[in-house]
């Protein structure tokens, strides 16, 4: 029973590791977005940070010895994506259109793979086993309790998604009318003003009388 627990609360421990990264990269980013967007950045951030210290409430109450940090392989993968683009936002000064997007684009990516995740979590043993370690003490938490948890986590993490998509079309949009701007724009008063009489003419005309 021990050994489930352990494997149930590791799983937590590496949801937490990915929430806090999360908060990070949200918090980077939005530092480097203006507004309004970078308002809408900054609300993620706090939502991953939120779920972190959900996590790790639930693991402190958990009588467990510390144990190697040695999360599944798709879980590694996606704290190290997250680390990845965090670096990369806190190193460049200006994002521009274009990297700015790239990021955006994974981290509907992430919040996808986040939302897989926590759905596995909720069909596997680990909820049950959570459950009954907090029934030994004496904690009014129910099997119910941890999934509403869980299934939180889920809807928001498919608003996230929905968010940056809108955020992503904000800046297509500026950017487009940003091009247009750009765009020479030319003004004929007359549509035939280009057209001019050929000098052809006048030039043979002045060596004819040159000649006579």
């Amino acid at each position: 029973m021990v050994e489930k627990l352990q494997e149930s609360a590791q799983s937590l421990k590496c949801f937490n590791n990915i929430e806090t990264e999360a908060f990070r990269l949200y918090e980077a980013l939005a530092k480097k977005i203006n507004p309004p967007e970078s308002s809408f950045i900054l609300c993620l951030a706090y939502d991953s940070l939120k779920n972190a210290k959900i996590i790790q409430g639930i693991l402190d109450y958990i009588d467990l010895p510390e144990t190697e940090n040695n999360c599944k392989k798709n879980l590694t993968e996606i704290a190290n994506n997250i680390s990845k683009f965090t670096k990369r936002a806190t190193k460049t000064n200006n994002l521009n259109y274009e990297i700015s997007c790239e990021i955006l684009k994974e981290l509907t990516n992430i919040e996808d793979q986040l939302s897989e995740v926590y759905i596995n979590y909720l069909k596997s043993p680990s909820i049950i086993n959570i459950a009954d370690e907090f029934s030994k003490l004496a904690l009014s938490m129910r099997e119910r309790n941890f999934k509403k948890i869980f299934e939180t986590f889920i809807e928001q993490k498919q608003k996230h998604r929905e968010t940056l998509i809108e955020i992503i079309y904000c800046f297509e949009a500026k950017e487009a009318e940003r091009l247009r701007s750009m765009a020479p724009t030319f003004k004929y008063k007359n549509p035939d003003e280009w057209i001019h009489e050929s000098t052809l003419h006048s030039f043979a005309d002045t060596q004819v009388k040159e000649t006579s």
